[in-house]
């Protein structure tokens, strides 16, 4: 469902509805969102169950700490805050703190998962490059951050590997394999940024991923928002 929306309006319809979500103080709205948001990464084909785990078990321990912070440590106008619902009694108040706290921390964070998990990295460029009109340069240069990320990584293992072989100790912070990596690299990039110029590969050619923007897509930018808009309307 939220895998076939244009990156572009989804990160519009994201930060749209997280900074009214910040406009509001009802745990009944946190909780819908946050459960939207589940309902989202459910059915979703990119979501790896494994590292959805891994994001929400800190996620649910911090916002269970919020809940009770909340409610053994309500401040005075926290508790005026939540005696505004009718639903609220006396002895409850405490814990319909606690509860805005909580759900409000996972709400958010559901948030940026859904939108982390579900997104492409080169749709999302590829999106800002067409639809955002992000330069060229600047797509590519996100682009190469997030693909030699493990490049990286492998060329200061074989840079520490280089200089043991030699019998010269590295320290755990030493900086020796550091500098000789960055070398490498620079050497790299120059060699890739001009085999890509004699291919013709400049800022006038024509990209292979053509992200475009339909209904659907304005649908969700509009709706999530709305829908926040809507419900505080509801549980005021």
């Amino acid at each position: 469902m939220i895998d076939g929306i244009n990156p572009t309006v989804k990160t519009i319809g994201i930060l749209a509805a997280s900074i009214l979500l910040g406009l509001t103080f009802r745990w009944e709205i946190n909780l819908i969102v946050a459960l939207l948001c589940v309902f989202f990464l459910l059915t979703s084909s990119r979501t790896d169950p494994a590292t959805l785990l891994k994001a929400m078990l800190p996620i649910a321990l911090i916002s269970l700490s919020y809940f009770f912070t909340g409610w053994l440590f309500s401040s005075e106008q926290a508790q005026f805050a939540a005696s505004n619902s009718a639903a609220v009694s006396a002895g409850g108040i405490d814990v319909i703190n606690g509860l805005t706290l909580g759900t409000r921390i996972l709400s958010f964070a559901m948030l940026g998962i859904s939108y982390s998990l579900t997104t492409d990295a080169k749709e999302l460029v590829a999106s800002f490059i067409q639809q955002a009109k992000m330069p060229m340069k600047m797509g590519y240069a996100v682009l190469t951050a997030i693909n030699l990320t493990s490049l990286i990584q492998r060329e200061h293992e074989n840079s520490k590997l280089a200089l043991q072989v030699r019998n010269i100790p590295v320290k755990p912070f030493d900086t020796k394999p550091l500098f000789t990596m960055l070398v490498r690299m620079i050497r790299w990039s120059e060699r890739l940024s001009l085999s890509m110029e004699s291919k013709g590969f400049s800022e006038d050619r024509a990209m292979q991923l053509q992200i475009t923007v339909k209904a659907k897509d304005i649908l969700f930018a509009v709706g999530l928002p709305a829908m926040i808009v809507a419900l505080g309307f509801i549980f005021v």
